[in-house]
């Protein structure tokens, strides 16, 4: 798929979707001002039917028309929710698309930069896609070097404007993290390797927060003061949060989750407004660390 048939696959699905019911007389006249429409074409209707059929197969959302109204609409909407990389792409869109039709105030449009996207993230999805072995040099932040290190590639995530792929680690089959931009040389192989059906990227985080995957899940317990407890109800530490005692003056959440490093970092970037309070040696590891900071200023 080319660069500019995916813009127009996406600019589709997000129009019918933010419209819910649409016209394809109203697709067409939109269409006439999209900013994909580089080539100032109109659209035809058999155009708009062999766009629906491809968008079908590359990305699995259904588009009907209503009969009757001949109005468009997505008909399985979920897909779009639940699937991770189609609401990546509808979102990574709508950015794009309101940075685009915004260039004339691009001075005042601030972005978060990911600079290890353009570190191998191409070759490894490919080694991905074809379950092909890779070879990679490392150096990590301690400078410690590891040359050679043959792995497979089991999934990639994007943490905190880093990418990292997850790997199993050859021969000794242990299931590593790499952060892209610490890999010095990624060499991808013709030999291949047999990706486990039973395995779930999800399934291998789902007790955990970020990357580490270091330590075993706990019954955490937060309490969270004044306006803090809103934001963590707008936007969850963890799919496993939920209230267990809310006052006036703070509110208590609790998590199935492993305390990793980090998690300690996300606790500890709230300051004052967030508390641990059990298990107690979990508090006691923050304790030590607010410490430690304190005599910083002595």
């Amino acid at each position: 798929m080319t660069d500019r048939l995916y813009a127009k696959y996406m600019w589709l699905i997000s129009t019918i979707h933010d419209a819910g019911k649409i016209s394809f007389e109203d697709i067409a006249s939109r269409w006439d001002e999209a900013y994909v429409n580089d080539l100032h074409q109109p659209l035809k209707l058999r155009t708009f039917h062999n766009h629906r059929n491809a968008i079908m197969m590359h990305f699995g959302v259904v588009i009907e028309c209503q009969r009757g109204s001949n109005l468009y609409y997505i008909d399985n909407p979920d897909v779009l929710e639940n699937d991770a990389i189609n609401k990546w792409l509808m979102d990574s869109f709508a950015v794009s698309n309101l940075l685009m039709d915004n260039r004339a105030i691009s001075d005042r449009i601030m972005l978060e930069d990911v600079p290890s996207g353009r570190y191998y993230l191409e070759s490894i999805t490919t080694a991905m896609r074809e379950n092909r072995h890779i070879v990679v040099d490392y150096e990590d932040f301690f400078g410690n070097v590891v040359e050679g290190l043959k792995v497979n590639p089991y999934f990639i995530r994007l943490f905190k404007r880093r990418w990292y792929v997850v790997a199993l680690v050859l021969p000794e089959k242990e299931i590593h993290r790499f952060g892209l931009d610490r890999i010095k040389r990624l060499e991808v192989l013709d030999s291949k390797f047999a990706y486990p059906k039973d395995f779930s990227p999800q399934e291998y985080y789902t007790d955990y927060y970020g990357v580490f995957h270091d330590a075993e899940p706990k019954t955490v317990r937060l309490k969270a003061y004044g306006v803090k407890a809103n934001y963590l109800r707008s936007l969850p530490l963890h799919h496993s949060q939920h209230e267990i005692e809310v006052n006036g003056e703070y509110t208590i959440f609790e998590y199935l989750i492993a305390p990793t490093f980090d998690f300690v970092q996300e606790i500890l970037s709230h300051g004052n407004q967030l508390e641990v309070l059990s298990p107690d040696s979990f508090r006691q590891q923050i304790k030590t660390i607010i410490q430690e900071m304190h005599a910083f200023y002595e």
